[in-house]
């Protein structure tokens, strides 16, 4: 189901402050367990729970890395009286990194307005407001002039008017290429009734609706992703069934999007279409889809783990909403690399307090800034709406192969084999390349070797276990080196990349990312 025919598109990867953009492609062979990538204009990452990037494995075990919550939350906090976010702060929304700047395009509620609110502040009107940052943490939101609210144009507002009153989630996706430059950035928005409406703007701040809005009438959907691959454009949210489950329609031109949906993942495991015993929306569930990271040969996806009461009657009642991960490469299918993993766990944030499970709502924003990797999400609920959090990792350090200190079920090792594992057929489609490893735990009793083999799992020569200059050095982005040279040339067939540990105390050694650029 995984293995689907895979181009997928550029994401913008930051080394520094500026930015540096890069791509790489991967391609899949759909019925045949193929999977395969492409390293073209720029980069692919091999990520250690990717199970079809790396198929093979012996002798490790495979983790993952929960968030650690910015001490200072929210990064982001409602404004000041008059001002339209005055009264609530939710991340329905979406940061991306551009040209050096960060910028974040997220729903702010101001004061009370008469015949204003829909559901779950009644009262107030939902609107798009508008922040930047140089380094992802401290925001600042800039007087736009735009808009006018509370009798002057002082805000933070972008000029943008929802066709029914309210916007209850904004995803954006940003094409410096596209043939019109007055839609360099597209946006849908969801309105009041969980239809969707599109709006085109060239600078991220001025926007026009589609003509043609809602463009997803019949179509219910709460969006929290959106994304372009071969060619299409994917919205992802929840929809379309009376359970919530993880939905995606697609589109060739931002305008007509299918009135059908493909089931892309479900918490519970009850079959495609079958309801609970006792029908409906109750127990494990998936909250808005997933927001989408694309890492170019993979798809990282960030998605509600709703945990309900089995009360039909009443859904709500003591859910708890956690964040967990899952992955595609077609940007139809997800799975979860180990079921349940909670990435960013809810915790003791403030609703427990008032006596409510807390409950988190994911956004679409990652960053890699410097050493670390950002991502964003609001609290949801009695109190909630009361700004933007940050959760944190090491940098792409979401996850890692180690060798177990203990022997676990599957994972015992094989007998005069070093702990391994083995990539997918890897294509250069370009005159060279440059192998990297973000690895810890490194040093003189703990070190991985990186082999180059071809597709039959021969090694090259030149390139062999043996011509690999062992990694003892920890780090984001340590660059192997081989006797026969630092550079892969490009190769008539597919190659391999098998990464071995070893050393006295190789159990140390942890592998979170292998890079080709």
């Amino acid at each position: 189901m995984r293995s689907e025919l895979c181009r997928l598109i550029a994401l913008v990867l930051l080394w520094g402050p500026a930015g540096t953009g890069l791509l790489a492609q991967s391609s899949g062979n759909s019925g045949t367990g193929s999977y395969e990538v492409h390293i073209r204009d720029r980069e692919a990452v091999l990520f250690p729970f990717d199970h079809e990037a790396i198929p093979f494995r012996s002798g490790l075990e495979v983790s993952l890395q929960k968030a650690r919550r910015y001490k200072n939350n929210p990064v982001l906090r409602v404004g000041e009286r008059g001002q339209p976010d005055s009264v609530g702060v939710a991340l329905y929304g979406t940061v991306i990194p551009i040209g050096g700047e960060f910028r974040m395009w997220y729903l702010c509620a101001g004061d009370r307005e008469k015949g204003a609110g829909f559901s779950w502040m009644p009262g107030v009107r939902w609107r798009v407001c508008y922040a930047t940052s140089k380094d992802g943490i401290n925001w600042q939101k800039p007087d736009l002039g735009l808009v006018e609210y509370g009798g002057n144009t002082r805000n933070n507002l972008v000029a943008l008017e929802p066709i029914k009153g309210d916007a209850i989630a904004s995803v954006v996706i940003y094409e410096p290429d596209a043939a019109d430059p007055q839609k360099r950035f597209k946006m849908i928005y969801e309105n009041p009734g969980l239809s969707n409406s599109a709006a085109y703007s060239p600078d991220g701040l001025r926007w026009t609706n589609s003509s043609g809005n809602p463009v997803t009438k019949s179509l219910k959907l709460e969006p929290s992703g959106l994304i372009k691959y071969n060619g299409l454009y994917y919205l992802i949210g929840q929809g379309g069934f009376k359970k919530r489950v993880l939905v995606v329609a697609a589109s060739p031109d931002f305008e007509h999007w299918t009135e059908a949906v493909s089931l892309g993942f479900r918490r519970d495991s009850l079959g495609l279409l079958q309801p609970r015993p006792f029908g409906g929306k109750t127990g494990e569930q998936v909250h808005l889809g997933a927001s989408l990271w694309d890492r170019e040969n993979v798809i990282l996806g960030f998605y509600g783990q709703w945990h309900g009461p089995d009360l039909e009657s009443d859904d709500r009642r003591d859910m708890r909403m956690d964040v967990g991960l899952v992955i595609s490469h077609d940007a139809l299918h997800y799975y979860e690399p180990i079921p349940d993993f909670k990435i960013i766990p809810a915790g003791d944030e403030k609703f427990a307090v008032l006596g409510f499970s807390a409950r988190l709502v994911q956004a679409q924003g990652f960053l890699n800034v410097g050493g670390q990797t950002l991502t964003y999400y609001s609290l949801w609920g009695p109190g909630g709406a009361d700004g933007v959090y940050l959760a944190t990792w090491d940098r792409d350090r979401l996850g890692w192969y180690s060798v177990p200190s203990a022997a676990t079920e599957g994972q015992e090792p094989v007998k005069g084999v070093e702990p391994q594992f083995i990539s997918c057929p890897i294509w250069i489609d370009k005159p060279r390349a440059n192998v990297y490893v973000n690895a810890g735990g490194l040093g003189e009793h703990s070190q991985v070797t990186v082999e180059v083999l071809d597709d039959k799992f021969q090694p090259i020569p030149g390139l062999s276990g043996a011509d690999s200059l062992p990694l003892k050095k920890q780090g984001f982005r340590e660059q192997v080196l081989w006797r026969g040279g630092e550079s892969l040339h490009k190769f008539s067939h597919p190659i391999r990349l098998r990464v071995k540990f070893g050393g006295l105390q190789m159990e140390r050694a942890r592998v979170y990312a292998v890079y080709l650029d």
